[in-house]
């Protein structure tokens, strides 16, 4: 009985650190890039990139930092694009003028959108060739995210692991696939924390630094 108790908890172990270390992934397809030609102009746009990519978890979520990114540059376009990429579990029904389609994020979603606030380089961390160096800077399109899947829930639901060039450790987006067969995203807060932030630069001597 001992050995038997002592072998379970090892197993509980083994699964705790595949679930928490993103450098020890099961084996369930390995790394990822996900190439994003051009960042759309539209909401339209992002729908038909949405069908094109979000048949797999890792295009799912590439979707979700789409998203985040066109949140920095418009709140509104941004939301609704956070809004379509969300599973229905997080989102409420609301007639606000920021909703999409009678739709709004649910408070945990909100909240966590929230924190890209004043902080509109997060989202760029994402993108492969940024870095704190360049001011996460991510230069022409096509884009590359790169993202690896590690963990399968086994209730339908897929974690990936998005990698940074901010931190150390890759950010986890959990995904589930609707009845349509997109893969949207169920739980996604750490995505949207802090980053290091970019290396301030000098104004030069406009700014008295000679």
């Amino acid at each position: 009985m001992k050995k038997l108790f002592n072998f379970l908890n090892k197993a509980a172990n083994v699964a705790e650190s595949l679930n928490n270390n993103p450098h020890l992934p099961k084996a369930l397809g390995g790394a990822k890039n996900i190439r994003i030609d051009q960042v759309p102009e539209s909401t339209e746009a992002f729908i038909q990139l949405r069908d094109k990519i979000a048949n797999t978890p890792e295009g799912g979520a590439a979707l979700l930092v789409l998203a985040a990114i066109k949140f920095s540059q418009d709140a509104v376009m941004g939301r609704h694009w956070v809004i379509i990429a969300t599973d229905k579990t997080w989102l409420s029904p609301s007639n606000a003028e920021r909703a999409y389609k009678g739709f709004d994020l649910g408070g945990s979603a909100d909240f966590s959108l929230k924190q890209l606030e004043g902080k509109d380089y997060i989202p760029y961390s994402y993108i492969k060739g940024t870095s704190t160096a360049n001011g996460y800077q991510p230069g022409n399109t096509p884009y590359q995210i790169s993202i690896e899947r590690t963990t399968d829930g086994g209730d339908g639901t897929v974690k990936v692991y998005v990698l940074s060039s901010g931190v150390d450790t890759a950010r986890p987006i959990t995904m589930k696939k609707n009845d349509a067969g997109v893969w949207k995203g169920v739980e996604y807060s750490s995505i949207f924390t802090g980053v290091k932030p970019p290396v301030a630069k000098s104004g030069g001597a406009s700014e008295g630094d000679f």
